[in-house]
């Protein structure tokens, strides 16, 4: 049986949603939900026979369904997961989760006491080269870590206009670091454990953001490990991830972007001399994301996530900021 959910927020992402998840095998889209939906919107839901609700808490208490993901902006999220989870509605937000990590760590309580699953919108540990460098780490192929740096950039939001939310410090702090710069953390914490510190700067070279439209941050791992992530809004999409080890090194370079089908490559070169080249197809990553927040609802496997995880993202994300602003090396707040 089809797990039924809602899709709440219509905005491109939310569009990707519903596109991605209307021929799925596991769940089944039940309605869609959004305040002021744009003609876009409209059009897609009829499209596909959906019904398109105003009222989010009407259609959480009336609709009959399972889970909900949230594609709002993130002013909405904690609010949003604690009104489904106490209606046993399990909740997959969008990342961020929030911006504020007291908020984060109550939604993680409010899901466990319910025993709910919080699922995250962090799509790419299911891409092939993520999880080849996940499995590199884990086998302590390169040995001891010395280092490890990922960039992520694209400007696919080069063209907002400034009052755009997207473009705003309340709702986007730091560049790319809440569209783009998370991804690279999610992966940081997945291969190399929790972060203690961090240090990080902005600026602003074109694009007239408040926010800014570069974010670089160090990252000081509890292991003793550093880490560096760097963030673009203003340029060709890039994504490059490098990790030293004793042993040798690896580099994967990402064409992909989960809408916009392309290749990835990763070089691996060992101190005897050998170098191995490896190529991964585009995958649905979004559709494999959802699938594995359906098989944890229904115990037929295990998140990915965990709860650390969860909320180290967002508390790093409040440290960078907060780096950010006063240039000094930034405790990350802790989830006990």
């Amino acid at each position: 049986m089809k797990t039924k959910i809602a899709i709440a927020g219509l905005g491109w992402w939310g569009k990707v949603m519903v596109s991605r998840l209307s021929n799925s095998t596991k769940v089944d889209i039940v309605n869609l939900i959004d305040p002021v939906p744009d003609e876009e919107a409209v059009l897609l839901s009829q499209s596909k026979n959906l019904k398109l609700l105003n009222d989010y808490n009407q259609a959480i208490e009336n609709e009959g369904i399972d889970a909900v993901i949230l594609c709002t902006p993130n002013l909405f999220h904690m609010d949003q997961t604690i009104k489904a989870a106490n209606s046993g509605i399990h909740v997959f937000c969008e990342k961020p989760l929030s911006l504020k990590s007291a908020e984060v760590k109550k939604m993680i309580n409010i899901c466990n006491q319910n025993n709910l699953i919080l699922g995250v919108g962090h799509e790419r540990r299911f891409e092939s080269g993520w999880k080849k460098l996940k499995n590199i780490i884990d086998n302590k192929q390169l040995g001891t870590i010395m280092y490890a740096e990922g960039h992520f950039s694209h400007n696919k939001l080069a063209n907002l206009s400034p009052d755009n939310w997207r473009a705003d410090p309340k709702f986007a702090p730091a560049a790319g670091m809440t569209g783009m710069g998370v991804h690279l953390t999610d992966l940081m914490i997945w291969l190399f454990g929790p972060v203690d510190s961090v240090f990080a700067s902005t600026a602003q070279r074109v694009l007239e953001y408040k926010t800014g439209d570069v974010v670089s941050a160090s990252l000081n791992h509890e292991s003793g490990l550093s880490t560096q992530i760097t963030a673009i809004l203003k340029t060709p999409h890039y994504q490059r991830v490098t990790i030293w080890g004793e042993n040798g090194w690896v580099e994967l370079i990402d064409s992909s972007h989960p809408d916009t089908p392309g290749p990835s490559f990763m070089k691996i070169v060992m101190n005897d001399g050998s170098i191995r080249e490896e190529h991964f197809n585009w995958v649905d990553t979004v559709s494999a994301n959802i699938h594995n927040f359906v098989d944890a609802i229904n115990k037929e496997g295990e998140y990915l996530f965990k709860d650390l995880e969860k909320f180290q993202n967002i508390a790093i994300l409040e440290a960078i900021y907060s780096s950010s602003i006063s240039k000094q090396s930034t405790k990350v707040p802790s989830l006990n």
